[in-house]
């Protein structure tokens, strides 16, 4: 056999091949939305037709006689026909897992939870394995927009009741002196700017809050004393104390600075010791303590009051939360009640790049709050 006829032959039977791949190709094209059983099986079944196609055309050319190459169609037709029938098998476990991925994602559209579950190829597995973990993604999204939709109304609930109760007081109060029925207008004066504060405090917070959750907080950092600035908070906060019959100690680790925003920090140390002042009982003692360690300064505030129940401490900086021992209006004039003081003071530690955490006093009674930020 010349170099001519066997280029003849290799030609015949990729022309054969070329043909019955095309034939199978429209025929894929046209059952596109059929099973994947039926892919499979046109695929197979091209396959062995292409060979025998390719032994028809060229038997000639390689000089075989028509019994030969009928024993060469025949074994190629009945190896064709056990493979395409081994391909409806195989095939099935292969459609069983497409639809049961269908349904998972059906599920997962749904809002269910989806299983994990072998597949009988690589690439379906991992398609079940991205499933299952945007599932778990989607549920846990869920799960979180549930507890901050129930927070949200919680937090509008309270709020609102501790907008109303200093409206209706000065409302009351108001129309007592406006038809000149009090027996003490000096003492319903006062009353009336008490209030007015608190309702500032609390609108103040609200406005504050806002512009955190909206991205709003923008830090002007400077290398600043940490001592001096909290000796000088609470000497301003000192009178306050004594009023309300607290005691202010100030402790500090010398040289102790830190990068940050003086006025935000200040804000963020105030809400703290307000709210120690406001949980001290009368007697009591509030410490402010500046300390550091090799990586971060820390300011921390300890009171003498009823402390942290054990389920409050990861709720303490939430807002609009209030312990069960702070569902009164507050006795503090510049504290606001609405429960949104900690959560601010979070925001502007988070913002320098710190942590603000509560802790059950190592005294009988009392909590501790620590506000941490990097040296730099």
């Amino acid at each position: 056999m010349t170099a001519l006829d066997y280029l003849q032959i290799v030609g015949t039977a990729a022309a054969a091949a070329a043909v019955t791949g095309i034939a199978a190709a429209v025929t894929l094209r046209l059952a596109r939305r059929a099973p994947i059983i039926v892919h499979v099986v046109v695929i197979v079944a091209a396959a062995v037709l292409a060979v025998a196609g390719g032994i028809a055309l060229t038997a000639n050319a390689m000089y075989i006689s028509e019994s030969d190459t009928a024993v060469a169609l025949t074994v190629t037709a009945a190896s064709g026909i056990v493979a395409i029938g081994v391909s409806v098998v195989l095939a099935s476990a292969l459609s069983r897992d497409a639809r049961a991925l269908g349904r998972d994602a059906r599920r997962l559209g749904a809002g269910e939870a989806v299983e994990p579950a072998d597949r009988c190829t690589a690439e379906l597995d991992d398609v079940q394995g991205d499933l299952v973990t945007s599932s778990e993604r989607l549920l846990a999204a869920r799960d979180d927009a549930l507890r901050s939709e129930q927070s949200r109304r919680e937090l509008v609930t309270r709020i609102a009741h501790d907008l109303l109760a200093p409206v209706a007081s000065i409302q009351a109060i108001a129309e007592l002196l406006e038809d000149g029925l009090s027996a003490e207008p000096e003492r319903h004066a006062h009353q009336l700017g008490a209030h007015a504060a608190r309702l500032q405090s609390l609108v103040g917070d609200l406005f504050e809050l806002s512009r955190i959750d909206a991205g709003a907080l923008a830090l002007t950092t400077e290398t600043v004393s940490l001592t001096d600035l909290a000796s000088d908070v609470v000497a301003e906060y000192g009178e306050l104390a004594r009023a309300h019959d607290v005691v202010l100690r100030f402790s500090a680790a010398s040289g102790t600075v830190a990068p940050l925003d003086a006025r935000q920090f200040s804000r963020a140390l105030v809400n703290v010791l307000i709210n120690a002042i406001e949980h001290s009982p009368a007697g009591g003692t509030v410490t402010v303590a500046v300390m550091a360690d090799a990586h971060a300064a820390i300011v921390a505030v300890r009171d003498e009051g009823p402390g942290f129940e054990p389920g409050d401490v990861p709720h303490v900086f939430e807002a609009g939360w209030r312990g069960t021992s702070a569902r009164t209006a507050p006795r503090v004039g510049l504290a606001g009640g609405a429960g949104l003081g900690l959560a601010i003071t979070r925001a502007i530690i988070e913002a320098h790049g710190g942590t603000a955490t509560a802790h059950a006093s190592t005294e009988a009674s009392g909590a501790e709050v620590r506000l941490r930020v990097p040296l730099g």
